[in-house]
């Protein structure tokens, strides 16, 4: 067993020899790069899962309406149908980010992915505002 220090927290952490890879640090959950004996730099990827949990299903809604009413030009109330379904498509798609951001510890992915919905929210606001 290899004992290196976290290059965020600097605390020891105990390492399997011969592991390589990407692991995350148990006291501050970043993740750092472990290759035969020295460290490189750290992967932040909690802005980029931040934005990511965000911005798709916020993306999701949107375009995906406008593609759905062009292409079979709804009337009437079938446009409320589209509007509840590009909805329901949003938040489905927001409820698995969320949960493969929990089941790889991902925390700003999960994150991102809980205030989509907001984001969501709003997009379809401004768009229902200005018109479709």
């Amino acid at each position: 067993m290899v004992t290196i220090q976290c290059p965020h927290c600097e605390k020891d952490i105990g390492l399997e020899d011969g592991l390589v890879g990407l692991f995350d640090c148990p006291y501050c959950s970043e993740r750092f790069s472990w290759n035969s004996g020295h460290q490189t730099h750290s992967v932040n990827t909690g802005f980029f899962d931040l934005w990511l949990g965000l911005l798709i299903p916020a993306l999701c809604l949107y375009p995906g309406l406008k593609i759905m009413i062009a292409i079979f030009d709804p009337q009437g109330l079938d446009v409320l149908f589209f509007i509840l379904f590009a909805i329901l498509f949003s938040l489905s798609t927001a409820v698995i980010l969320g949960l493969i951001g929990l089941r790889k510890q991902r925390g700003d992915l999960a994150l991102g992915a809980g205030l989509s919905p907001i984001v969501s929210g709003i997009i379809l606001w401004i768009y229902a505002d200005v018109g479709f």
